[in-house]
């Protein structure tokens, strides 16, 4: 009953297989391919094995007794560290091939044949009926933007799609990765996989839903109507630019659920120290300017700074800055930032970087083609990120605006 779901984080990844393709001369690209697809099939044949869906005497039961003396099971998790134990994995099923019985006539089989065999015995005995998912996340925790970097989500994508087309209706693998890590990416059939891509974007109400939800299901509210969760949870009183409560704090997550979590999470803290029934202003605004504001300044170094290893020195520059700034002054306090630290880019390109990030907002007042209710308005790339409007503002002098100062 039901499917199997089998969540993957780049540190369960076959790290050391990886090595072994590559030492056998494949190509870098084809060398990750090749190695996440052994790290799918390694994780299905596990999940399948520990719910007793594969016979005993079958072949696949035989190959999981090699992955179990291989990764030691630990506790904490039902999967297990294939980035130790893939390297000795591998070499048992090599030495081993001729018992697995897949025509094999040397002793000694190629990682390559090794996983097109597997795929094709793990197909053949698929039990009828069950389906499973597997979910790839956290990509971003070891991204650089280095070209082994690349190679990995490349290969990541393009094994992806070889397990989602040969298990059809059976296995489904879902790769989650942010849009300004992808859009770095060009390989060749990158175009085929267009038509299974999706854009994650959240509006106002997906964020306020997600907070109403997590209150729900904590306090077992039951049928309780969230948008009633959402009034019971802040104070009906308006900010000073006399925005209401999730209005203030939407504009201050960059669009994202765990920003929106975070916010929320430090406002209720400050309520219930001030001892308030309900989540005032006062209690927003001394969590964004005491928690919120730092943990988010923290959150983007961490993200970035594998790629951009200046980014820490660069958002400290803007410290004590003024609210707004035109793209004129913007230009001046980055022109010495780049020579002072010997930097290979443009203005512009670190006038988008900083873009990109949420860093800064596009200030526009009336201008065709940007929707919004009169007067002055900001406009921040997570509102649309593929809004090409956006890049042709650069051309003006449109008013920029830190979503936050850090502190010094």
């Amino acid at each position: 009953m039901g499917g199997l779901v089998i969540p993957i984080t780049p540190d369960q990844y076959s790290w050391s297989v990886l090595k072994d393709y590559k030492e056998s001369g494949i190509l870098p690209e084809q060398a990750h391919t090749n190695a996440w697809r052994f790290t799918f099939l390694s994780a299905l044949i596990w999940k399948l094995n520990e719910n007793r869906l594969i016979s005993d005497n079958s072949k696949l039961a035989s190959y999981y007794q090699y992955m179990n003396d291989a990764y030691k099971p630990k506790r904490e998790s039902w999967f297990l560290n294939i980035a130790e134990k893939g390297k000795a994995l591998l070499k048992g099923i090599k030495t081993h091939w001729v018992s697995f019985d897949f025509g094999e006539t040397s002793s000694v089989a190629t990682p390559l044949r090794i996983v097109n065999e597997t795929q094709e015995l793990l197909m053949k005995e698929w039990p009828e009926g069950k389906t499973a998912r597997i979910l790839i996340d956290r990509l971003d925790d070891s991204w650089d933007a280095s070209e082994d970097a690349m190679y990995t989500i490349i290969g990541l994508l393009k094994a992806a799609n070889l397990i989602n087309t040969a298990f059809a209706n059976k296995v489904i693998v879902s790769v989650f990765l942010r849009s300004d890590i992808y859009d770095n990416l060009y390989f060749d059939d990158q175009d085929k996989l267009r038509q299974y891509e999706e854009l994650l974007l959240w509006n106002n109400d997906d964020l306020k839903g997600i907070i109403a939800e997590r209150v729900r299901v904590s306090l077992s509210l039951g049928n309780v109507d969230l948008s009633q969760i959402w009034s019971n949870l802040f104070s009906t009183k308006p900010y000073r630019s006399k925005a209401p409560a999730e209005k203030y704090i939407i504009d201050r997550t960059f669009k994202r659920p765990r920003d929106m979590i975070s916010f929320v999470r430090f406002a209720l803290e400050q309520a219930i120290k001030n001892e308030h029934s309900v989540i005032e202003p006062s209690d927003t605004r001394l969590a964004e300017e005491e928690k919120y504001s730092q943990s988010k300044f923290k959150d983007l170094i961490i993200e970035n700074q594998k790629q951009f290893p200046f980014i820490s020195n660069l958002l400290n520059s803007f410290s004590g800055s003024l609210h707004t700034i035109s793209i004129d002054d913007l230009k001046k306090r980055i022109s010495p930032f780049i020579s002072h630290h010997r930097l290979e880019h443009e203005v512009t390109t670190i006038i988008r970087l900083l873009f990109i990030w949420g860093v800064i907002g596009i200030k526009k007042q009336g201008r065709a083609g940007v929707k919004h209710r009169g007067g002055a308005h900001f406009f921040y790339y997570y509102d649309d990120p593929l809004n090409p409007l956006f890049w042709y503002l650069f051309r003006d002098t449109s008013l920029f605006m830190p979503t936050f100062r850090p502190k010094v």
